[in-house]
């Protein structure tokens, strides 16, 4: 019953119990509670990509086990929020096992999360989702990564290195970031570049707004400049009454506003990294789905209910029936009250957002050819790696210069494990990203002044078959060359991962001494090879 409610509740299969111990039944419910730990710290955004381990199990003298439980925490991730999980964790899993009922209810310990622990684990919290996806993509690519600090990782060691902060990455243009930023300039780099943009007029006036429709003609979309998430967007306004209420509502966001002239069709989202697209997907607004019995109101309220059945990160926004919800309703000839038939889907918004939700559908396979190239020429238009290109367009199976498409964003910080097309295309993107795996070769060797000697010799050989190999023991440091390489670190953890850092070093070899080898620790989760030299 526990690892069904792990598996349903929090989507995490129970590793193997890590353990060198006899597996008992504590032993056994410890490895849960690390694995439960691990997964409530991460969908707080406290990244434990690695398995936590069940290092002892000691039955105590009286009743009850003492178990030991290691976590591995990222360098800048304090103690106190893995207790206190853990605590938390612990106590639930506790209470689930002495329940005699065979069903479970996971409402109070989501409940407990919300109000006593999120507060407290959020401002612990440095990988958002779209981090926490990549981190996750790339522990199972075995590219090593770092905590640097405020949220920027380091993925990858030397020559590999890349910087990531949530999305962006260190590579992208922060020019094209900053242009990406405002739909404005964004359609105006569009444009000079030849591509398809929306057009649009400033409004910071209702009578602006009016008159922008006038020139530009019906339906119209109103959205603030420099806004995402959806926030302030209005579409279908197709009269005076439903601009101004557009334009009334948009203003609680800034002004100007930019009145636009809506085009035919679906928005699709093409993420491209490195010049290639990974996955293309169809925004559809949020929905409910039908099943020829209940009433559009109660499938809000049931989709509503099973909604809290998830853990609070996993949530999507609740469903609202709302003015908003029977307006869009009216428009496609529903109400509230109207059943609709079994597997039909009744949209509650216009658009998707990130404020209401929405739903995916994968449309890679039938994308045209044309339209994958207008993604990948948009992006190295604003100079991103990688970045989310939305295409309205009314069939994505047909060329944009065929039907009227437009893109409508370019997105320098686009959402990652999101939907499941994304997180099926996070293997993909890795290998795109570290097409060499992302390590370095990372040789140790130890004794004294002849493993110093055997170690410049390996250093030699490698910089012959053409690495630039760096060699660093406690003390000093030499480049590729055999000439000092002066650092401002003490210690060899700390010279180790200077060089980790250093986009120059395409291979590192590490010279220590047996006592230094057996009592030191290294900033690396492994080594390619270790010389022990007499």
């Amino acid at each position: 019953m526990v690892d069904s409610c792990l598996l349903s509740w929090l989507e995490y299969d129970i590793p193997a119990v890590n353990t060198a111990v006899e597996p008992s039944v504590a032993g056994q419910l410890a490895a849960r509670i690390a694995a439960a730990t691990a997964s409530v710290l991460r969908g707080c955004g406290i990244p434990l990509t690695d398995e936590p381990v069940v290092s002892s199990v000691v039955p105590l003298a009286r009743e009850g086990w003492a178990c030991e439980l290691r976590f591995p925490l990222p360098d800048g991730v304090a103690e106190l929020p893995v207790l206190q999980v853990c605590e938390a964790c612990c106590n639930w899993l506790l209470q689930l096992l002495a329940r005699p009922e065979a069903e479970a209810t996971p409402l109070p310990f989501f409940d407990h999360l919300t109000r006593e622990l999120l507060p407290q684990l959020l401002p612990h919290a440095i990988a958002p989702p779209s981090t926490m996806a990549l981190l996750l993509a790339a522990t199972a690519a075995d590219v090593p990564w770092r905590h640097e600090g405020n949220g920027v990782f380091q993925l990858g060691w030397g020559c590999n290195l890349r910087h990531a902060f949530t999305s962006r990455l260190d590579s992208d243009s922060s020019i094209g970031i900053q242009v990406a930023g405002n739909k404005q300039l964004t359609a105006l780099w569009l444009q000079g570049a030849g591509l398809p943009a929306a057009r649009h007029l400033l409004a910071s006036s209702e009578p602006q707004a009016l008159a922008a429709a006038r020139q530009l003609g019906w339906p119209l979309v109103i959205k603030p400049v420099a806004r995402d998430r959806g926030e302030g967007v209005s579409v279908n306004l197709r009269d005076d009454a439903g601009l101004l209420a557009a334009f009334a509502r948009g203003r609680q966001f800034g002004l100007p506003l930019l009145v636009e002239q809506q085009a035919a069709g679906y928005c699709h989202r093409l993420l491209v990294v490195k010049g290639e697209v990974m996955y293309v997907v169809r925004r559809l607004p949020v929905a409910v789905q039908g099943d020829g019995r209940q009433t559009i109101r109660a499938l809000i309220a049931a989709a509503n209910m099973q909604a809290l059945q998830l853990p609070p990160w996993r949530r999507p926004p609740p469903l609202q029936a709302d003015m908003r919800s029977e307006t869009c309703l009216h428009a496609a000839g529903w109400q509230l009250d109207a059943v609709p038939s079994a597997g039909q889907w009744v949209a509650l918004r216009d658009i998707e957002s990130s404020a209401d939700g929405g739903r995916d559908e994968d449309m890679l396979t039938v994308a045209h050819a044309d339209n994958l190239a207008l993604a990948v020429r948009a992006a190295a238009l604003f100079g991103l790696e990688m970045a989310g290109i939305d295409l309205i367009t009314p069939d994505i199976s047909q060329p944009w210069y065929c039907n009227g498409a437009i893109i409508n964003e370019v997105n320098a910080a686009p959402a990652l494990g999101a939907s499941d097309s994304s997180l099926q295309a996070m293997p993909r993107l890795l290998r795109r990203l570290f097409p060499h795996g992302g390590r370095i070769p990372l040789e140790v060797y130890v004794g004294g002044k002849q493993a110093l000697i055997a170690a410049r010799q390996r250093r030699d050989d490698l910089v012959a078959s053409g690495r630039a190999c760096y060699l660093v023991s406690a003390g000093e440091s030499e480049n590729a060359a055999g000439r000092p390489h002066y650092l401002q670190a003490a210690g060899c953890y700390q010279r180790c991962l200077a060089l980790l850092t250093d986009r120059k070093v395409e291979a590192l070899i590490l010279v220590m001494g047996e006592q230094e080898w057996q009592q030191s620790e290294l900033p690396v989760d492994r080594v390619d090879r270790v010389e022990f030299i007499a």
